[in-house]
């Protein structure tokens, strides 16, 4: 059948409801990865979604689409991402897909993948989907259909896992996304005191969609945990395998920060682990790591290609856009809600407030990422070209071309290039140690685009 090929994306399944990906469409994709699964002798599927209105009529008929080719299913209903990684780790299932766009518009839908030990399902995996859904190559059957709450499964064990050993009071903010119900359930079980902000299910995310890596999105979160005099604050978002901290001031701080902050604890138990961290990094990790005794390796950027190394013999590691991963204690997959419960036992384990346990974190000057709009069939024939800019430019002492192009002007100087693959973006990212380097890597930067009639708006 006729499919948008752009909707394959390097790793997950991603377009707009109902022109991109529709019905039709979600039913096909079942088909595809029911035979996929089949040929790599598994049996079953679970299945979850977030709360979007359409992801309940694209889960309908991608359940349709597995169970016709003899794959059997489970449906565990409205769930967050992290709750279907687990159960490919710890229960009988030899595959897991959550239907949702994540931090998209509300307009947005998808479909993210795993086979058995939440491994990722990218790249050429993701090819031979649409590769199998153009020839109509599937397997048919007959699979056998069940509903079952899983979610409390998830739950239960990380309220096992985790227990107060100091009171806190915890401020979440669920942006009325998957983790609404589960977070609040999760905190209050391991005996924290919960304050709970946007924690009902609403798909037309009323207050924003919740994207813990935009700071516009934490404001309400600062202003309560402020207001409520919290010890910390969590935000998550859509899907709730990311996730934005907040101190008991009011701060809140990037997952550079927040990475290092975990490292310190992680290695002063044992030293000499592996820290990954992804292309984004703040040019601190690095230095910071290894002063620690740590070993730090960096990353494409893309869930896939750190879950990849943290599994290879890491600890930890973290994207800059607010994923965490911890084979320290549990699966390596990217978590928020479990990755705020370890930030709470840092906090808990000790008479300091998170602010003070920050102080250890170096803060040299870095931007947000800056998104510049560009269409996805032309952003990575640009990041081509600008590379080749940069690799002739005198005043890059050196670079990287592990994800786009990553080049410094000075030692301490840095900036990123590269295409974003889950939006019609251009990456842009910066970092220093003063205002003179900002000044000249914006200055740098913006050169740089403008042979291709782009203006940024760094605006920082």
């Amino acid at each position: 059948m006729k499919i948008k090929p752009q909707i394959f994306r390097d790793y997950d399944i991603r377009g707009v409801y109902p022109t991109d990906l529709n019905e039709e469409v979600s039913y096909v994709i079942g088909r595809a990865f029911g035979s996929m699964v089949k040929r790599r002798m598994g049996k079953s599927i679970v299945v979850g979604r977030d709360n979007r209105k359409s992801s309940l009529f694209l889960t309908q008929s991608y359940i349709k689409g597995l169970l016709s080719t003899g794959i059997n299913v489970t449906h565990i209903g409205i769930t967050a991402t992290p709750v279907i990684h687990f159960l490919t780790c710890g229960s009988a299932f030899d595959a897991g897909t959550e239907v949702t766009a994540s931090h998209n518009p509300e307009e947005f839908n998808g479909f993210r993948l795993d086979y058995a030990g939440a491994e990722p399902v990218y790249g050429a995996d993701i090819k031979k989907l649409l590769n199998m859904i153009e020839k109509e190559d599937f397997d048919t059957g007959s699979g056998d259909y069940d509903e079952e709450d899983l979610t409390k499964k998830y739950i239960g064990f990380l309220i096992e896992k985790f227990k107060a050993k100091r009171k806190l009071k915890v401020v979440l903010d669920c942006g009325n996304g998957t983790a609404s119900e589960l977070a609040q359930q999760v905190f209050q079980g391991m005996g924290y005191e919960v304050v709970p902000l946007y924690c009902e299910y609403n798909s037309k995310f009323p207050h924003g969609i919740p994207d813990p890596e935009n700071p516009l999105f934490l404001k309400s979160l600062e202003k309560q945990v402020l207001e409520n005099k919290a010890d910390v604050g969590f935000g998550f978002d859509t899907d709730a395998d990311r996730f934005g901290v907040v101190d008991e001031k009011g701060v809140s701080y990037s997952t550079d920060e927040i990475l290092m902050l975990v490292a310190a604890d992680l290695l002063h138990r044992n030293p000499h682990e592996k820290i990954v961290y992804d292309v984004k990094g703040s040019g601190e990790i690095d230095n910071f790591i290894k002063s620690r005794h740590g070993i730090p390796v960096m990353t494409r950027t893309g869930h896939p290609y750190v879950f990849e190394e943290v599994k290879n013999g890491g600890s930890v590691g973290a994207e800059y856009s607010g994923h965490m991963f911890f084979a320290d204690r549990y699966y390596g997959y990217d978590d928020g809600i479990y990755s705020a419960c370890r930030i709470a036992e840092i906090i808990s384990n000790q008479p300091k407030t998170l602010s003070e346990l920050l102080k250890i974190v170096p803060r040299q000057f870095s931007t947000p990422e800056v998104k510049v709009p560009v269409r996805d069939e032309d952003k990575f024939r640009l990041v081509k070209s600008l590379s080749e800019k940069v690799k002739n430019d005198e005043d890059v002492e050196n670079y990287i071309e592990l994800d786009g192009i990553r080049a410094n002007i000075s030692p301490t100087a840095w900036f990123l290039i590269r295409a974003s693959n889950t939006t019609p973006n251009i990456s842009v990212r910066l970092g220093g140690s003063s205002e003179r380097e900002k000044a000249a890597l914006i200055n740098k930067v913006e050169q740089l685009f403008k042979g291709f009639d782009i203006k940024i708006n760094f605006d920082l």
